[in-house]
């Protein structure tokens, strides 16, 4: 009995620095209302995103793309995609060729070698990790919505 009780203050102990000890603001609900009257907001055109909060370490936002994006990758960060509406083909992994860092550890344009293609739909949740080449291509006259979280890369130990 002893030895439960050990192993389980030792389990336990560490539990409660996890939880705050002082007041804290709560958590941020965007119903989907909200989202729609936000998504219905970004005006047509090739690419528009609407900043909806950040914190330490993540930032989220709303996106509506018209027509293909550049092939792109991040080596901070992780990028988290929840499709809200509409259809596009996604490529990711492989190798990028031809890319040119925009700002530290940004890099766009070029091309890919050996990405896998992926349709993506509404519902579907998109977890491209830090570093990997990705790129969102439009049929003409396709359009996507989608929730897009950015969660700031873990460093590799």
């Amino acid at each position: 009995m002893r030895q439960i009780i050990t192993v389980a203050t030792i389990l336990l102990f560490p539990a409660r620095f996890l939880i705050a000890q002082a007041p804290v603001a709560p958590a941020t609900i965007m119903t989907m209302e909200r989202l729609r009257v936000i998504g219905d907001s970004l005006m047509p055109g090739a690419s528009r995103t609407a900043q909806l909060g950040r914190g330490s370490g993540y930032t989220y936002a709303m996106t509506h793309r018209d027509s293909s994006g550049t092939l792109e990758g991040h080596a901070d960060w992780t990028d988290v995609f929840v499709v809200q509406t509409g259809t596009a083909t996604l490529l990711t992994g492989g190798v990028a060729e031809g890319a040119r860092e925009t700002t530290p550890g940004e890099w766009r344009g070029g091309t890919v070698r050996g990405a896998t293609r992926a349709a993506i739909k509404p519902g579907d949740v998109v977890v491209i990790p830090a570093g990997t080449p990705h790129q969102m291509l439009l049929a003409p006259g396709e359009r996507i919505s989608y929730l897009a979280f950015k969660i700031g890369a873990t460093p590799k130990s």
